[in-house]
């Protein structure tokens, strides 16, 4: 995540295929440099002048939500937090609910998920500086790191003590949090029907109108490739995280950038998973983390959690679904138009 710099919009009006008894416009806008990455915008309304209202709540509400969250602006609450050690700190209330729900996911995957995985992705990007693979002495030290207890939270006090010296981060789904929450801001700013926000393909889906969101093909060599698949979604969060387009070359193979926090090395049975959550969180989480357990582990957890869909790829090739899944999916698609956006690795 990185704190928005140098903002471009590009504002494109259509007119809705379906009129209501009101007439409502889809209104689209582009930026580049948000999170990191590129944001599109779609918001269905009356006016432009109530879409305008839309846009700048989403961008004041993912400006002010990346202010406390990053983790690499230096400034952020949870860079200035993350540099206090076993010191009680009265944190925001968004802030407090992040690093609960990393509490949760570690739990609910048996470390699988944890925000202290930077440690081993440090010790392979150094490793890989150097064009060789980490020593089991160096992932020895980071699978160390991980486990220690990295804070402690206090729900009476409303403060986080941060305990250990394993380094964190919170991208594993901090920027489905803010993207939930960037489209409520959204949706609560006037006379809306309806908001897409997609933050470099991590997806939700506001209000009444439904979109139709393409699945990247994880072997493909161009993101501008046919798509894999296509769902229409509704109320939903999509979230699809992979190891094909991000990640370290060292001695001539390929490793990926998700890594097992557990074990020290990188994801390689999974190519991509994409997830349909009615929580965006569980949709960011499950994404990353079913890159890292086995199909089956993946299974079990997805079945556990009501409302989840899936597609998982696996390095030989094989799609494991959901039950559920084929009932958002579409036909196969053609080529894209120009201008949809297909879901890439986050």
């Amino acid at each position: 995540m990185k704190l928005m710099t140098g903002l471009l919009g590009v504002l494109i009006v259509f007119l809705s295929s379906a009129m209501p008894p009101r007439v409502v416009h889809g209104y689209v806008f582009r930026f580049e440099n948000v999170l990191g990455t590129s944001l599109e915008l779609k918001v269905r309304t009356v006016s432009r002048g109530e879409s305008s209202k839309a846009e700048s709540a989403v961008m004041r509400e993912i400006s002010r939500l990346s202010a406390i969250l990053s983790g690499y602006d230096s400034g952020s609450e949870f860079s200035r937090w993350r540099r206090t050690s076993d010191e009680p700190v009265r944190v925001s209330p968004e802030l407090y609910e992040v690093l609960s729900l990393f509490d949760q996911w570690r739990e609910r995957t048996g470390g699988a998920l944890d925000a202290s995985a930077e440690a081993v992705t440090r010790r392979w990007k150094a490793a890989a500086a150097q064009n060789r693979l980490p020593t089991d002495s160096e992932l020895a030290a980071a699978v160390a790191e991980v486990r220690e207890v990295h804070w402690k939270l206090d729900p009476l006090n409303h403060t986080a003590t941060h305990i250990g010296r394993a380094p964190l981060m919170l991208n594993s789904f901090a920027k489905s949090y803010i993207i939930r929450r960037a489209a409520d801001a959204g949706m609560a700013a006037g006379n809306i029907d309806g908001i897409v926000v997609n933050i470099g393909g991590d997806i939700v889906v506001a209000g009444s109108q439904p979109e139709d969101v393409l699945i990247s093909n994880p072997v493909s060599d161009a993101e501008n490739e046919m798509p894999m698949d296509r769902v229409r979604v509704r109320g939903r969060a999509v979230a699809t995280s992979g190891n094909y387009r991000r990640g370290e070359l060292i001695l001539g193979r390929w490793y990926s950038h998700i890594v097992d926090p557990r074990t020290g090395q990188p994801a390689g049975s999974v190519l991509s998973a994409t997830v349909v959550a009615p929580s965006a969180t569980d949709a960011g989480a499950l994404a990353t983390v079913f890159n890292v357990l086995s199909t089956d582990e993946s299974i079990q957890l997805a079945a556990g959690m009501p409302g989840i869909d899936y597609l998982i790829i696996t390095k030989d090739g094989r799609r494991v679904e959901s039950a559920g899944w084929r009932g958002w999916s579409l036909p196969a698609p053609g080529r894209p138009r120009p201008g949809r956006r297909m879901i890439t690795s986050c």
